[in-house]
């Protein structure tokens, strides 16, 4: 590149700022100049966008009729391009030079630009009613950093940053007012006569008349463009394209380098298969660009992009702020811009838009918009976020917030709807029904052996009200028992924390402030003349705050204080049941503790008048080892029901598989169902699965293949085998986890693994294959404790103390100080070390 009426052409390079190439080719890497930065805000270029993508036709000499003028402009006062923007425009920096302002230089490139956006507007209308061409101009001076970051030989990015960037970015706040916006550093920089701040205050002797007395030089022949190139992105048909795109835009906080943020983005991108499109500055810091879809396309370019986000969101990139955001829409994809500087992007209203849902959206949180959750609502849980305004867009905008894959237990039995337990759920159904009616259902035990289907069958209770399109508001919360974490109430425990909506990774301060905001929201709920359920609420504040490990014990006055927890837990669904239906699952209750049962008790007798049930699902007392009896002798009066399964039927089974091979069962597979899965749901679907696996897709007429298929006969067994075939490092994380318990923390696991770097795939492989679902940001849960248990069981006592020890030590070094709610894993852990 050079001064004065130097023009560019396209082989040359336009791909990649000189500058760039020019310290990339002498090894410098990184560096820090004085400059003046411009920056044009142009949302006409997004609009003219739309309108191609609308007619289904691309005009890339109506985009080039924008961006030539402009660009000119900066090259002809010394500037260079520095980058695109998502809302249209461009930023461009004016290096300092001895001897020469650089800041007239700069402002004269800005008149030149507003001239000719002005005569532009004249001719031609863009917009509808003949709406002018609004732009804005921002200028600043200050330091500018530039870095570059080899990935690869063949990959690079480059990101010019720093006070002054930021500074120019600022001047873009409020409207487009055609107007010239400087910060004070640059217009201190001005001669005192010209130092004017507003474009009305400048007439044409601002304008420079000749050429800078600055020479730039060409880039070196042999620069390495290619490399600062999304890959795919050369395949692109020269006047661009119009593709399907799903965009994840991400606002960061600053840091002091963003070298290594850059190295990280790079290497989440590429193992989810997305474009990223390198970093720009914005007002807080720095945002970041990403596209699914373009320039190469997958057909899970929308689960790829949402499972991206949420790794984005796990993984923090170590900066104190992240958000996203994610739109899906039609786009223009190609080389954008003019002589002299072509850039590749994505150009469009949905780019802009998630760029500016990224930059409102709360931390550590990834909102979108509709069309976003739309495509991703079957594979992933959202919640409805908030109506908002955004720049350029006339209308407000709903917003949903990703909150992570949907959770699919046994996915697709499920779907399949109570084949097989039509009674059953039938009689739950009847066990239940005084809840609206405003009467005590009491207790309904579900019993089976393992695998037999107890969770489905309440599963498909919730669904079955919730297709209900007249139902009553129904609170259900889940309590959950541990083998374990036998801890005293510590099923309680785990249902305090889903009411609450906290989970144990929260410090005490966040605990104790979610245990006050919500009995504060209660306290609202209730009406001012239910006294007694209100000072109930108000004693149990203390108990509760115990049952979460945020006060600790006094020593001899154990038995006191199980009493007030048990009070103050049954105060609580007092109050909410007298609002609403409330049922309490008591899930694996055969490993309850005691005192668990004796909360059930308490619970029950407290609420004999109001709409409330306690579920507890079981196996059978002699089939359950260690577990206890899960019958609670209940106070007179008191409700009872006991709903157990029996072995499905063979042709009950077989109706279940049916579905994945569109057509009867090759004659081996449907002999294995009806005989050795014994009528038992989990273990046929196991069955089926291990077939699945084996590469058997249901051919009936594979009788030699068929007969060498002979799977283990047990259900653990058969589990055991299937995390056999995973690949050895992938299966010692699973057995690393399952010694974590049925749910586990990532950040705990990491350290218990021989390659933490592995570990975020793995976590992937396990949700893919249904061993685990994601619980939160750092949490998972097996999907069956029989998986679980199968995984522990597959290594050596010596291991198995081993790895207890490892857990220990992970515990203490992941939570710090704040072990108190860790405190009974912990003391499990070093009883089962040895």
């Amino acid at each position: 590149m050079s001064g004065g009426d130097t023009r560019y052409s396209f082989d040359m390079n336009p791909l990649v700022p000189d500058f760039i190439l020019e310290q990339d080719a002498e090894g410098q890497y990184a560096g820090a100049i004085d400059a003046a930065v411009l920056h044009v805000s142009l949302p006409a270029i997004v609009e003219l966008a739309e309108q191609m993508i609308a007619r289904q036709a691309l005009d890339p000499d109506a985009l080039r009729s924008f961006f030539d003028p402009l660009f000119e402009a900066v090259h002809q006062s010394g500037g260079f391009v520095v980058t695109l923007s998502p809302a249209g425009g461009f930023t461009a920096l004016f290096p300092d030079r001895p001897g020469r302002n650089v800041t007239r230089h700069a402002r004269s490139a800005a008149l030149a630009m507003r001239r000719s956006l002005l005569e532009l507007a004249a001719r031609r209308t863009l917009g509808a009613g003949g709406a002018q061409t609004p732009f804005r101009i921002g200028l600043a001076w200050g330091t500018v950093h530039w870095t570059i970051v080899r990935i690869a030989p063949d990959r690079a990015y480059f990101l010019i940053y720093g006070p002054a960037m930021e500074a120019c970015q600022a001047t873009d706040r409020g409207v487009d007012d055609s107007e010239l916006h400087l910060d004070r550093s640059f217009r201190e920089r001005l001669p005192a006569a010209s130092a004017r701040e507003s474009v009305a205050e400048l007439d044409e002797a601002d304008l420079l008349s000749g050429p800078p007395s600055l020479t730039i030089t060409s880039a070196p022949t042999d620069a390495d463009v290619e490399a600062f190139l999304p890959p795919g992105a050369g395949d692109l048909a020269p006047e661009g394209e119009i593709r399907e795109v799903t965009t994840v835009s991400v606002s960061l906080d600053r840091v002091e380098s963003p070298t290594e943020l850059l190295q990280q983005l790079h290497e989440i991108s590429a193992m989810y298969g997305a474009t990223f499109a390198g970093m720009t500055v914005t007002e807080r810091g720095f945002g970041a660009q990403f596209y699914f879809g373009a320039p190469v396309a997958h057909e899970s370019d929308h689960d790829r992009a949402l499972d991206f986000a949420l790794e984005l969101k796990s993984n923090g990139l170590g900066v104190p702020r992240l958000a996203v955001g994610v739109t899906r829409a039609r786009c223009l994809v190609g080389f954008f811009g003019a002589v002299g500087r072509r850039e590749f992007a994505c150009v469009g209203r949905a780019i802009h838009l998630a760029a500016q849902i990224a930059r409102k959206a709360a931390p550590s949180s990834i909102w979108a918009d509709e069309r976003a959750f739309r495509a991703g609502e079957a594979s992933h849980q959202w919640s409805t976020e908030n109506i908002f305004r955004f720049d350029g867009f006339d209308l407000p905008i709903l917003v949903y917030s990703l909150e992570r894959r949907r959770i699919a237990v046994q996915e697709e039995f499920y779907d399949l709807g109570p084949i097989g337990r039509e009674v059953e759920l039938g009689r739950l159904t009847q066990a239940l029904e005084p809840l609206f009616t405003g009467r005590s259902a009491g207790v309904v035990y579900i019993l089976g052996e393992a695998g037999i289907g107890k969770s489905y069958l309440v599963h498909s209770y919730r669904h079955q009200r919730a297709q209900l399109m007249d139902m009553r508001p129904l609170l259900w919360i889940e309590a959950r028992c541990d083998q374990t974490l036998r801890t005293p109430l510590y099923a309680f425990e785990f249902a305090l924390k889903e009411y609450l909506g906290i989970s144990s990774e929260l410090g005490q301060r966040a605990k104790q402030a979610g245990l006050d905001l919500a009995l504060e929201l209660l306290l609202e709920r209730l009406p001012e003349s239910w006294t007694e359920a209100r000072a109930g609420i108000d004693r149990s504040r203390e108990a509760l705050a115990r049952l979460l490990r945020l006060r600790g014990q006094e020593a001899g006055a154990e038995a006191e204080e199980r009493d007030e927890v048990l009070g103050a837990l049954a105060a609580l669904l007092v109050a909410e049941s007298s609002l609403q239906p409330v049922v309490v699952h008591l899930d694996d209750a055969q490993w309850a503790d005691r005192t668990s049962l004796d909360a059930v008790r308490a619970i029950t007798a407290a609420c004999r008048d109001l709409p409330l049930a306690v579920i507890c699902s079981a196996r059978p007392a002699a089939s359950s080892g260690e577990g206890v009896d899960a019958r609670i002798p209940l106070d007179a009066g008191i409700p009872s029901h006991a709903i157990e399964l029996a072995p499905l039927p063979a042709e009950r089974l077989l109706t279940l598989a049916e579905p994945f091979f569109g057509g009867p069962l090759p004659t081996m597979l449907g002999s294995l169902l009806g005989q050795t899965a014994g009528g038992n749901p989990f273990f046929a679907q196991e069955i089926l699965a291990y077939w699945l696996e084996d590469g058997r897709y249901g051919s009936a007429h594979d009788a030699a293949r068929s007969s060498r298929f002979m799977p283990p006969r047990t259900v653990n067994s058969l589990l055991v085998a299937r995390l056999e075939r995973l690949e050895p490092r992938t299966r010692q994380t699973v057995i690393s986890a399952a010694v974590l318990g049925r749910e586990f923390d990532t950040r705990v696991l990491a350290r218990m693994i021989p390659d933490a770097s592995a570990l975020v795939d793995h976590l992937r492989f396990g949700e893919a294959q249904r061993i685990w679902s994601r619980m939160g940001e750092h949490r998972f849960e097996f999907c069956t404790v029989l998986i679980r248990d199968a995984a522990y069981g597959m290594q050596p006592k010596e291991t198995a103390e081993r790895q207890h020890r490892l857990a220990a030590e992970a515990i203490e070094a992941v939570y710090g100080d704040d072990l108190e709610d860790q405190r009974a894993a912990l003391d499990s852990h070093r009883r089962l070390a040895g």
